[in-house]
């Protein structure tokens, strides 16, 4: 367990957590295995869940520690540009048709499926798709157009 440990973290200290948490793990079932079983393989297997479960805890400890830093460095200009930006692409949304605007937020806000909405809106399914795929070419020209 020590070596799977080594092999997928590279470092002793989190090899030696590896195995620990890796006996535990076996010693909290010991009654309920079947002697019979290659132990070592079973060993291994338990070994290699531990580590990924340590390197999620430790990515989404460190995703964690980002965002809190980068909350902390958002300053006031940071908002008022993000505001800016989020007025733009609304004034780009209100160019579309009253219909693209509508496909496009059954589709992109509310998660419908093309099928979905064409049941909805009695436009058939290849036309909802066309519709949307024009719409998201439009929106993306305006917003070239505006952010440049």
């Amino acid at each position: 367990m020590v070596k799977v440990g080594r092999d997928f973290f590279g470092n002793q200290t989190d090899a030696d957590d590896v195995a620990q948490e890796g006996l535990v793990r076996l010693w909290n079932y010991c009654e309920r295995l079947d002697p019979k079983r290659n132990m070592e393989a079973l060993a291994t297997r338990v070994a290699k869940n531990v580590c990924v479960e340590i390197y999620r805890k430790k990515r989404d400890n460190n995703t964690a520690a980002l965002d809190e830093g980068i909350e902390d460095n958002i300053t006031a200009d940071a908002y008022i540009e993000a505001e800016d930006v989020q007025h733009k692409i609304d004034e780009a949304i209100e160019r579309l048709s009253p219909r693209e605007r509508s496909l496009l937020r059954k589709r992109h806000i509310e998660g419908h499926t093309a099928e979905e909405i064409a049941n909805e809106t009695g436009i058939p399914k290849p036309s909802v798709k066309s519709i949307i795929s024009m719409a998201k070419r439009k929106l993306t020209k305006e917003l070239q157009k505006i952010l440049k």
